[in-house]
């Protein structure tokens, strides 16, 4: 009888330790305190009436900007929506197919290009749209409680968030920071030890094409 209650009494210590280890990851890890902020929007450009098939003077301006921010922070497709009296009317269709085309001659392949004729009774201004990942660094320095207040033995609030910041703020792509981008085919790592090689010892760094040339390069330190 007494055995037993010692190991009850045991038990029912064990899991109040338990319990009371039990925290919030986000007090200790800066990487769930603070996580990026890259964010998948929907950008957007209203385009006029085409004239010969080919975009007004400044709507060709803008469409190029407008392709500059697919290419750099855009996702797969680009979707032309053009307004026609039905979604069968032929003006409207051709209209999408020669925007289309003012697209393919800037660099953006067929396969990536969305065509749609919307219905409506307001004809003219058509729109190319894409998905966008942007961020949002958050502010940083604040404090919140005291720097030497810590019982639980937890970070600072504000601990990490500069870094995260700097990282968001860097950030070429931000796509990047959600979905890394796969690699390169066709990278030499032969070629990669040999460009660090020769700018470690201070030797001229090599051209692309000289792998191919000699494979049989000397090992600094060998």
């Amino acid at each position: 009888m007494t055995s037993t209650l010692i190991r009850c009494a045991c038990a029912g210590l064990l899991a109040v330790f338990v319990s009371a280890c039990e925290t919030d990851i986000v007090e200790h890890d800066p990487a769930f305190a603070h996580p990026t902020t890259a964010q998948r929007k929907t950008a957007r450009l209203d385009v006029g009436p085409m004239y010969a098939g080919t975009p007004a003077p400044g709507d060709s301006e803008r469409i190029d900007e407008f392709l500059y921010a697919y290419q750099t922070q855009g996702e797969r497709p680009l979707e032309v929506t053009v307004p026609g009296k039905s979604t069968d009317d032929p003006a409207a269709r051709e209209h999408a197919l020669q925007l289309a085309n003012a697209l393919m001659q800037r660099g953006v392949p067929a396969e990536d290009i969305n065509l749609y004729v919307a219905e409506s009774q307001t004809m003219g201004t058509a729109s190319v749209t894409f998905p966008i990942y942007v961020t949002a660094p958050e502010e940083c320095g604040y404090a919140g409680e005291p720097w030497d207040f810590g019982h639980d033995n937890a970070i600072h609030p504000n601990y990490g968030c500069a870094l995260q910041h700097n990282i968001d703020a860097m950030a070429a792509n931000p796509r990047d920071l959600v979905h890394p981008r796969e690699m390169s085919p066709g990278r030499s790592g032969a070629r990669a030890y040999y460009v660090i090689d020769n700018y470690q010892r201070g030797a001229p760094l090599p051209s692309a094409n000289d792998l191919l040339q000699d494979y049989n390069f000397k090992i600094s330190g060998q």
